[in-house]
């Protein structure tokens, strides 16, 4: 339907902006990358010039793509993050060397999109593709000759796909969003390799040898070299405390010893390995001297909320939404947790494998479980978790169901312990922070 040009409304404030962006369908059709193409191409091809790093993956995506764009930034090139979901603000989407995008950016490139779109007759574009079109005119304003992408969902038909990319890099893959990707790793698999759409180098570490075959046989396919795995990089010499890691890399011709990442979660060393192997074929014609002083920038900068982050004192966050994840989670919380008093805080999306996540962290020595239930319609009924809780936690665990967010935060005020952990989402995630800091600020907590 013709949108009169009376009606044509623009947003004037970034809160405007991302009303209108979130009222759209987060899993509605993509556009074909020749529409992209035409949005592009009306936009003055932003990504025109951009040296890209394409990174897909189930879990670790995000933490290598921040990674990545921390080592580029460090060697000195000016360097574009876009990443996703975000927890709080959209603005955390896309960051320019750790900036992220202010909110009159924001307006103003969204205006510009929606111009682009009545002027040229375009389809509307997706949630996630408005996100992307926005990242890149926000690299051109921001003048970023290199951009590290994190793919939405899958890789194949993700908008990202649609610019080439000069290194591919595929992380861990587990079963996750099986109803858009396939319910095998293969299947999966396959999504994710769809990223390679070129002959540029890929590296992967998926930690399932299926998955690699798959990879491997795109990557030939597509005539990719080199096509390189990180299963030769050993973790030596892990010493984990509250504040960080201390460890060292490994291969049958080098090492890097006594790096160091601020986080108690164990599974970013495997995002690590990554990482370090991808700045291996980045920097490759670097003196070693300038790539190990890159790759300890990259590590002791690395930060990211909701990866096992620390909101206050004995409250912690972790977006860990599908089993293999929560499997990470657990283990990195092993000799974490103290013997009695630790609680953890649940909620997850009705379409999520609830069951594997609570099974997983179910073998941890929680003493309190509270279920909740995050804003929004994909939220789980906690009186639904609260069945399935009620099979895997042992008797001696006190079980607790809350109708929102706020309840759960008023009581943990009121009983806090020396661990609390809020998992499950990364919409109940969001929300914690949003409300915790919010009630920061008012003095409330």
């Amino acid at each position: 339907m013709q949108i009169m040009e009376e009606e044509k409304k623009y947003p004037e404030t970034a809160d405007e902006v991302a009303e209108e962006i979130i009222s759209i369908p987060k899993f509605a059709g993509a556009n074909s990358f020749a529409q992209l193409g035409k949005y592009l191409k009306a936009l003055g091809d932003p990504q025109q010039g951009l040296f890209v790093v394409h990174v897909a993956g189930t879990n670790g995506k995000g933490s290598v793509t921040r990674m990545l764009r921390g080592a580029l930034t460090a060697s000195g090139k000016r360097t574009g993050g876009f990443y996703s979901p975000h927890l709080v603000r959209i603005n955390e989407r896309m960051e320019v060397d750790g900036e992220e995008i202010t909110d009159e950016e924001l307006v103003r490139n969204y205006r510009i999109l929606k111009k682009t779109m009545w002027e040229k007759k375009l389809p509307q574009l997706t949630y996630f593709e408005t996100f992307f079109l926005l990242a890149l005119l926000f690299f051109r304003d921001r003048g970023a000759t290199h951009a590290v992408l994190e793919t939405g969902l899958g890789g194949r038909l993700d908008a990202t796909s649609s610019i080439p990319a000069r290194l591919y890099v595929i992380t861990q893959i587990g079963l996750d969003h099986v109803e858009y990707l396939g319910d095998t790793i293969e299947k999966i698999a396959a999504e994710k390799a769809g990223i390679i759409t070129g002959d540029s180098p890929v590296v992967y570490h998926t930690g399932e040898p299926a998955a690699d075959s798959v990879i491997r046989a795109r990557a030939e396919q597509m005539g990719s070299s080199p096509c390189v795995s990180c299963q030769d990089i050993r973790v030596e010499n892990v010493m984990v405390s509250a504040s960080g890691i201390d460890f060292s890399l490994q291969n049958d011709y080098d090492i890097l010893e006594h790096l160091w990442i601020p986080t108690a979660a164990r599974y970013q060393l495997e995002n690590a390995v990554t990482a370090v192997t991808a700045v291996g074929l980045l920097f490759a014609g670097k003196p070693r001297e300038k790539r190990e002083g890159w790759i300890r920038s990259m590590l002791s900068g690395f930060q990211w909320e909701g990866r096992l982050t620390k909101l206050a004192e004995g409250l912690y966050a972790d977006g860990a939404h599908n089993p293999s994840a929560a499997g990470r989670l657990r283990e990195s919380l092993e000799g974490l947790l103290p013997e009695r008093g630790a609680r953890l805080i649940f909620a997850a999306s009705s379409d999520k494998d609830a069951d594997g996540v609570l099974r997983e962290l179910s073998r941890l020595p929680w003493s309190e479980l509270w279920l909740t239930a995050y804003q929004g319609a994909r939220s789980a009924e906690p009186g639904n978790l609260l069945k399935i809780a009620e099979k895997l936690f042992p008797e001696r665990v006190r079980i607790r169901t809350f109708s929102d967010v706020q309840d759960v935060l008023t009581a943990w005020k009121e009983e806090e312990t020396h661990f609390t952990l809020a998992a499950g989402s990364l919409y109940l995630v969001g929300e914690v922070t949003a409300a915790f800091r919010k009630k920061h600020e008012e003095g409330a907590i």
